[in-house]
C-alpha cells in the first residue's frame, strides 16, 4: 500500500546535481576530442590500403591490399568520436538547462489540506470537490 506521508517533501529531497554550468566546458572538450579522432581516422584509413604493382609478365596490373590493424584503428577512432559527440550533446543539454530554474522549486511544496479528514474517512469534502458516490451510501 502506498503511504503518501512516507514520501519526502520537496525541502527534504537532496538537490539535483545533474544540471551544472561546468558541463558546457566538458561539452567543448568532448567536441574537440571527437573532431581530432575523426580527423585522424582519415589518414589511418589511407594507410590501410597498400597498392602492389605486379610486373609486366603478369599483365602489369595493380592489386590493392588492406591492412587490418590500420582499418581497426580507423574504425575505433570514428566510433569513439561518435560516442564522444553523443555524450557532448548530453552535456550541452544539461549545461544549458542549468541556467533555467525549475518551476516547481520556485513554487515550493504543495500546501497540505487543513480539513478534518478526507471524504473516504468520513470528513467533509473541500470546496469544489464532489463527494464520492460510495461516501453517500
Amino acid at each position: 500500500m502506498h503511504d503518501p506521508q512516507s514520501e519526502p517533501t520537496a525541502s527534504e529531497r537532496p538537490p539535483r546535481r545533474l544540471h551544472q554550468p561546468w558541463r558546457l566546458g566538458v561539452f567543448g572538450v568532448e567536441v574537440l576530442l571527437a573532431a581530432v579522432l575523426i580527423a585522424l581516422a582519415f589518414p589511418a584509413w589511407e594507410n590501410s590500403v597498400v597498392r602492389i604493382e605486379l610486373p609486366e609478365a603478369s599483365g602489369g596490373t595493380g592489386v590493392s591490399r588492406m591492412l587490418g590493424s590500420w582499418v581497426a584503428l580507423a574504425v575505433l577512432a570514428v566510433t569513439t568520436g561518435g560516442l564522444l559527440l553523443i555524450d557532448a550533446l548530453r552535456h550541452l543539454t544539461l549545461g544549458v538547462r542549468a541556467g533555467r530554474s525549475d518551476r516547481r522549486s520556485r513554487v515550493g511544496p504543495e500546501p497540505e489540506s487543513h480539513s478534518g479528514g478526507t471524504p473516504e474517512a468520513g470528513g467533509t469534502p473541500e470546496a469544489g470537490e464532489a463527494p464520492d458516490s460510495d461516501a453517500r451510501s
